[in-house]
């Protein structure tokens, strides 16, 4: 369900960015280009990748290379269900291991992306999502190892045939 939301979120911030790119194409050529909808277009941009992060990954739609794996039976989707888990948690933990560094450097404000009070927006609002997303990742993986050491199986999207 979280996968779903963030999945929304991913989309509302498409949608906005391409509103503001079509606002920008129409203003343009009349004289009009307000200097806010570059950044906030960068900004939703960032914020559309890091949402999807997490979507991408709790929907099942990361790369997986299974066919391999099936070809060697059970035992081969076993080992790259936990290879994949293993590897997916030591990416995460990189990431996570850099939070203080993202907060230390993600000072001051993004220019352009002017909020209603008039202020910009602060440069660590872009970073957030990444954090959240990268945190809920490694957990889904920590889910998957306990349920493959319960004995339950692992969850699997939509089947494609074979090309």
């Amino acid at each position: 369900m979280l996968g779903g939301v963030f999945l929304w979120m991913s989309n509302i911030c498409l949608l906005i960015m391409l509103a503001l790119t079509a606002a920008t194409i129409v203003l343009r050529p009349l004289g009009i280009a307000p200097y806010w909808m570059w950044p906030w277009t960068m900004v939703f941009f960032i914020w559309l990748s890091f949402f999807g992060f997490f979507a991408l990954f709790a929907r099942l739609k990361d790369v997986r290379i299974d066919f391999l794996a099936e070809r060697m039976g059970p035992g081969g989707m076993a080992v790259t269900r936990v290879v994949s888990n293993l590897a997916t948690l030591l990416v995460t933990g990189v990431l996570l291991s850099q939070v203080q560094t993202i907060i230390a450097t993600s000072r001051g404000v993004y220019d352009g992306a002017i909020l209603p009070e008039g202020f910009e927006l602060p440069r660590l609002a872009l970073s957030v999502p990444l954090i959240i997303s990268t945190a809920l990742v490694a957990v889904a993986a920590v889910i998957d190892l306990a349920k493959m050491a319960a004995g339950l199986p692992e969850n699997v999207g939509p089947q494609h045939p074979e090309i």
